[in-house]
């Protein structure tokens, strides 16, 4: 079994990446046998983005770094790659370039979330029990902002008040889960939610089902336009797709408790300019306002491929 994770991060980012190589360094030893793990990185120093010119903090220094704590990943098939062109360039173009013939699951991983280190074997084992043609596995998240959110939440922190999600100590959250002694288990989503924060993607979804456009590059909602097409496909037109909650495995944003507004990012951006007209949230609006044209093209290519009829 091949298991492909991709990462994309910002050079503000790059402690982030330290953190998450770390858990994946003690990932690594509770892997089963016959898995192979590759994991894709990518180091986004694109001039669209910042300007380096101007910027106190030069290119080398990120460079230098990230080569640095790549070793941490030493035990895996890793791909590490760095961007340095000057066009749009983020998760969207990683999603598309990291499929390969050879890959059977593919695994998101936002670089400023804690999960544990029993979690990516978890998934890897829980993925070999489903039977659904399409499917997506997804861990517990913390209390989010809205009830859309409830359908994937820690059943611990269901009576957090919405308005105060933020208000938490990810290492609080993350002693329970240490001393919590209760066994995971997979059970079936009846509304889809899912955000690219550490998800399992079949192949046949991946690839087949929810693909990434030919033509989007950048940052743009993927996750919430994979939920409309495959609850389309899944309700509409009857097929077979299935999310899964992995219980007992709870990922939540790093920059929770002491780190809250201040996080492992913005002594970076200090000695970085930035170049906002280009920046994420630009790109997420224009996605946005194109959604029910994406969805509609998304349906047109299922039904070329007689995914649906």
């Amino acid at each position: 079994m091949n298991v492909k994770i991709k990462m994309h991060f910002m050079p503000w980012e790059i402690d982030h990446a330290l953190i998450t190589f770390t858990q994946l360094k003690k990932s690594f030893y509770y892997l089963p046998e016959d898995v192979n793990v590759i994991i894709e990185t990518v180091l986004n120093l694109s001039s669209k983005f910042i300007d380096w010119d101007k910027s106190l903090l030069p290119k080398d220094f990120f460079k230098t770094k990230y080569d640095d704590l790549s070793l941490l990943l030493s035990d895996y098939n890793h791909i590490k790659r760095t961007y340095e062109g000057n066009e749009i360039y983020g998760y969207l173009n990683l999603q598309r370039e990291s499929i390969s013939p050879e890959v059977d699951y593919y695994i998101g991983i936002c670089p400023d979330f804690y999960f544990s280190e029993h979690l990516l074997a978890l998934l890897i084992e829980s993925a070999k029990l489903i039977p659904n043609k399409y499917f997506v596995v997804t861990p517990q998240i913390y209390k989010r902002w809205d009830y859309t959110w409830d359908e994937i939440t820690d059943s611990n922190y269901l009576d957090v008040p919405y308005s105060e999600w933020e208000n938490y100590d990810v290492y609080k959250v993350r002693h329970q889960l240490k001393i919590n002694n209760k066994d995971a288990s997979l059970i079936p989503v009846q509304k889809s939610k899912w955000a690219w924060w550490f998800d399992l993607y079949n192949k046949e979804f991946y690839e087949n089902l929810c693909p990434v456009h030919d033509d989007w590059n950048g940052y743009g909602p993927w996750d919430w336009y994979s939920m409309m097409l495959s609850e389309h496909a899944k309700h509409n037109m009857g097929l077979d797709f299935q999310q899964y909650l992995l219980k007992e495995q709870t990922i939540l944003d790093l920059s929770g408790g002491p780190l809250k507004d201040m996080g492992f990012t913005s002594y970076y951006k200090k000695f970085l300019t930035l170049i906002p007209d280009d920046a994420p949230p630009t790109q997420r609006k224009v996605f946005e306002s194109k959604m029910q044209q994406y969805l509609n093209e998304g349906i047109k290519q299922l039904e070329l491929k007689k995914i649906i009829i």
